[in-house]
């Protein structure tokens, strides 16, 4: 079954692991949704910059993955990905201030949006213009993936809620093949994913 086959990725493990926020003057949640929406990669030639988000942890440890909500990943993630050259995603540097030390990041910025939720099987609230606000179940719809090569949805976003991001199987098992294995990273497998799946 496909619904098996795929992965929700979720931050987590630790309360020292931080969130992400854009630095000031530097939030590209509209250029990043336009790109999305139009399936191309951002025209953006330079380093982003981030900082930890609140709540600080006291003793903050910067791990393999972090969420701006969009994912972020450290050098072994970004090397491990790039060089896959996974449809539909864009790795785009970025600058973390902690402290006195500058950690360079990448953005997973997926381009690659499908419509697949199937509203039938799902239990989802609605905003009053139909939009999706949170899932509390999610079923995909097999017969539009199954529609897809394989090569064009080993990672997508989720149109009908573009903060959920779906990892095949094998680009799941790839990443926590890693030695030694990645912190910070969550794998929810979509059968049984919900938006309150890390607090379970």
């Amino acid at each position: 079954m496909i619904n098996q086959e795929y992965f929700v990725i979720e931050s987590g493990g630790s309360n020292n692991y931080p969130l992400l926020e854009w630095a000031d003057g530097e939030d590209l949640y509209g250029p990043l949704a336009r790109s999305a929406a139009k399936g191309v990669p951002l025209p953006i030639d330079r380093s982003l910059k981030l900082r930890l988000g609140a709540p600080v942890p006291a003793k903050p440890e910067m791990v393999d993955y972090h969420e701006l909500p969009e994912p972020v990943v450290g050098e072994r993630i970004k090397n491990l990905l790039e060089a896959m050259a996974i449809y539909g995603t864009q790795l785009i540097p970025a600058n973390i201030p902690v402290e006195d030390e500058i950690y360079h990041y990448w953005l997973l910025h997926v381009f690659n949006e499908i419509s697949c939720l199937d509203k039938d099987k799902s239990i989802c609230a609605y905003s009053k213009r139909g939009r999706v606000i949170d899932i509390k179940k999610l079923v995909l719809d097999e017969n539009i993936l199954q529609e897809i090569p394989l090569e064009k949805r080993l990672i997508f976003v989720l149109r009908e809620s573009t903060s959920t991001y779906l990892f095949h199987r094998s680009i799941k098992e790839a990443i926590m093949s890693l030695d030694p294995a990645p912190k910070g990273i969550q794998f929810f497998c979509a059968d049984s994913w919900g938006s309150d799946a890390v607090f379970r």
